[in-house]
């Protein structure tokens, strides 16, 4: 896992040899201002995800029981382990991290499994439950990653 986000680290790998320029530093001014809103998140996330799951799940096996019945187990297994990335993400500030790790391995698994559209309901449930649980300040932050898994389930064209 990278000490720094994406932006970041390659902000240093371009400045090789030379000192930042006012407009590099500035994602790390950001970085550190945005800090304690990002931990607050993360550690908030830390300590409610298994419920958030749980909720998300029991909403979802109103409308797809037989879904839960079969697979329950590991859709609560996938959707904890998402959750987790996405805390990670926000605490490291890196969408690009979410992208190119979580969504490249959950994107495949559920195109393999053709279950992407029961995958979407599911994660819709999950937004929905972060947001009536959750303060707003981190339910802000969390959403995006959401809406990245629901781009990601659209059908290739």
């Amino acid at each position: 896992m990278p000490a720094l986000n994406h932006q970041l680290n390659q902000a240093l790998i371009d400045a090789d040899g030379r000192y930042l320029t006012s407009d590099e530093l500035r994602p790390l001014e950001t970085y550190v201002e945005t800090y304690q809103k990002r931990l607050m998140a993360y550690q908030t996330l830390s300590q409610h995800s298994n419920e958030l799951v749980l909720e998300a799940l029991k909403k979802f096996a109103r409308v797809h029981p037989e879904i839960i019945k079969r697979s329950g187990k590991r859709c609560q297994y996938d959707m904890a382990q998402v959750l987790r990335y996405i805390s990670l993400c926000i605490l490291l500030d890196d969408e690009f991290m979410f992208r190119e790790k979580m969504m490249f391995w959950l994107d495949t698994m559920l195109r393999a499994h053709q279950k992407q559209e029961a995958c979407c309901k599911a994660y819709q449930h999950l937004k929905e439950v972060v947001n009536e649980k959750l303060p707003a300040q981190v339910s802000e932050q969390v959403t995006p990653f959401i809406n990245i898994i629901f781009e990601s389930m659209q059908p290739y064209t």
